[in-house]
């Protein structure tokens, strides 16, 4: 958008999971800076599915790393940030929000409410290693959860998020109404090769993905291979994962956009277990390759994954899942079709024209207001 400055704040790009690819590919759409507390320049130099390289203003502040030390230094940092003689429309998230304040017009984009002040809060707390730990994380989320409430119900006035799923989530937590953009694929990226007979699951290495379902569902398909792609951010769980997978599953780690697409494209299949998916990209990924997606039936692959067409549905559970993948290889081949044809309905096109529209009325509304 040539005509608004706008900034796309966030606390940090270390890593390049869901939250900061869809920042990226806001900035790209609007043209936007990306304005952050610290980034490490290497993490981008594997991406390529960009239109141009984000422009991307670091304040280099290191943050704590330990929570919640952590956020309450984000909070503070974005609190302190003046930038309105600089921009003319502001992004933010669950975080960066806080500099909403004094920064208007602006827009929420919630890849999710944070979940573990609210979903999530259960397990959160059942983590803590000891009884004080339990204490002080309960006691920490119960303080936050008022605060974030708080201020959102004050200070936002204008929400988008990344599905259905989350946008009855906000609806449920805050009371206000939120507009759905899904993230964005590059359907024109992907391709489709014959299969070579494994299954693909691309996630990070956390509980919170279930991977053990995954490794349970393949022990009992030993005739089948599974690739798991993803980086680690829980080292107990990774080493877990890998000390009970049997053979077939394979653990390839983190590895280049190029090569990501070349895995997709001669997979036979690609699977995914995440816990309510906030929405969950990796199965357009697959579906844009021509490649059919066993999903558990909840969150937001119930948005993408078209049952018994694009791919399976299941609960949570192994005998399901292998269940699943062993009826999809009985019709090897009958996917490619419907499965690109679903992709294109989330093109980076689509996501583009959304958001642009999006700021676009936002910030026509705020100037008809002032000058009333």
């Amino acid at each position: 958008m040539k005509d608004l400055r706008i900034a796309i704040l966030g606390g940090g790009i270390d890593i390049v999971g869901g939250g900061e690819r869809v920042g990226l590919e806001m900035a790209n759409a609007l043209d936007a800076d990306i304005v952050v507390a610290n980034y490490d320049k290497n993490v981008l130099n594997t991406l390529d599915f960009w239109e141009k390289t984000p422009n991307i203003i670091s304040f280099e502040k290191k943050l704590p790393q330990r929570m919640p030390f952590s956020t309450i230094a984000a909070i503070n940092f974005f609190k302190s940030l003046d930038l309105r003689d600089d921009y003319d429309f502001f992004i933010g998230g669950p975080i960066s929000m806080y500099a909403f304040k004094k920064h208007r017009p602006n827009l929420l984009y919630l890849n999710t409410p944070p979940r573990e002040l609210y979903d999530m809060y259960y397990i959160v707390i059942e983590e803590q290693k000891n009884l004080i730990r339990r204490i002080s994380a309960s006691l920490w989320c119960g303080l936050y959860r008022i605060f974030d409430r708080r201020f959102v119900k004050k200070y936002i006035r204008y929400i988008a998020c990344n599905s259905h799923n989350v946008r009855n989530r906000i609806y449920k937590i805050y009371q206000k109404y939120a507009t759905v953009i899904y993230p964005p694929v590059h359907t024109e990226l992907y391709f489709c090769k014959p299969s070579e007979g494994y299954w693909l699951s691309v996630n990070r290495l956390h509980p919170w993905k279930r991977i053990e379902l995954q490794i349970e569902a393949f022990r009992r398909l030993p005739h089948k291979d599974l690739y798991i792609v993803g980086e680690t951010s829980d080292e107990k769980y990774a080493e877990w994962l890998k000390k009970i997978a049997p053979r077939n599953v394979k653990f390839l780690g983190k590895v280049s956009e190029k090569m990501l697409r070349s895995l997709y494209s001669r997979c036979e299949g690609h699977i995914t277990t995440a816990i309510d998916e906030d929405f969950g990209l990796t199965p357009l990924e697959a579906m844009a390759s021509g490649k059919p997606v066993v999903a558990t039936k909840e969150g937001g692959y119930l948005e993408t994954v078209l049952d018994g067409i694009t791919g399976r549905l299941v609960p949570p559970d192994p005998v399901e899942i292998a269940k699943a993948i062993e009826e999809i290889a009985e019709g090897e081949g009958s996917y490619e079709e419907a499965c690109m044809k679903r992709a294109k309905l989330f093109d980076y096109s689509v996501f583009k024209e959304k958001i642009n529209t999006l700021v676009r009325e936002i910030y026509e509304e705020y100037k008809e207001e002032r000058s009333e």
